[in-house]
């Protein structure tokens, strides 16, 4: 059963009470996300400066994201050891997470240049590639995205939907100066990583009764 209601319900509980840790959190995830659109072009100085921070953020970004996954997933589950430095603890996977943000960047990019329904297809299907690396550093950057492929099925378009649901809440939250922004990020991060926790125990249980049937007709 799939209901967007019960996912955001969720996000606001596990928000109760840590709302400045999440805050901090998002405030130093949301800079780094920007050196990498960063343009600093009055001078040659400036412009070597931004292409410096423009690669760097490229490289760290992998890492962040699953940084972030493991840090929205502990407060899903209310652990309590939870700490701002988890947003930093993806750097353990830094060339898995590199490898396969690259390959998901260029994909979408390219679906984007096809047509733009193409691009946002890809984009869903492997939204929840960063999650599964981050519960499984083990696994493979090829392996993530198959994953993360077949997890979705069945889910893009409640996926798609759940995004759109985020619009209006984005648009509130950036009128005041943007100030509303330090809750509608917490909230909409949150509320993604309950929807990964649902969708990949829904697809956990497909395969358990997938082998057990196979078993059966084996016997």
């Amino acid at each position: 059963m799939f209901s967007r209601a019960e996912l955001k319900n969720g996000a606001k509980d596990q928000l109760r009470g840590k709302w400045l840790l999440a805050v901090l959190v998002f405030i130093c995830y949301s800079v780094i996300l920007q050196l990498i659109n960063i343009d600093l072009t009055n001078s040659m100085e400036g412009s070597m400066l931004g292409i410096s921070l423009n690669i760097v953020g490229l490289l760290v970004f992998g890492s962040i994201e699953v940084g972030m996954c493991r840090f929205t997933l502990k407060l899903a589950h209310k652990d309590e050891t939870t700490q701002f430095n988890d947003l930093f603890s993806g750097f353990d996977v830094f060339i898995k997470a590199l490898v396969m943000n690259l390959i998901i960047s260029v994909c979408v990019v390219i679906g984007s240049m096809l047509f733009i329904i193409p691009g946002i297809i890809f984009g869903i299907m492997f939204s929840q590639a960063n999650y599964i690396l981050a519960e499984n550093p083990e696994q493979s950057a090829i392996e993530c995205i198959k994953e993360s492929i077949n997890m979705m099925k069945g889910y893009k378009f409640h996926f798609f939907v759940l995004q759109l649901s985020f619009i209006g809440w984005l648009i509130l939250a950036s009128i005041p100066f943007g100030i509303g922004l330090l809750w509608y990020v917490p909230y909409y991060q949150m509320t993604m990583a309950n929807f990964y926790l649902l969708v990949k125990g829904n697809y956990k249980r497909m395969n358990e009764f997938s082998y057990d049937y196979k078993d059966n007709n084996e016997l």
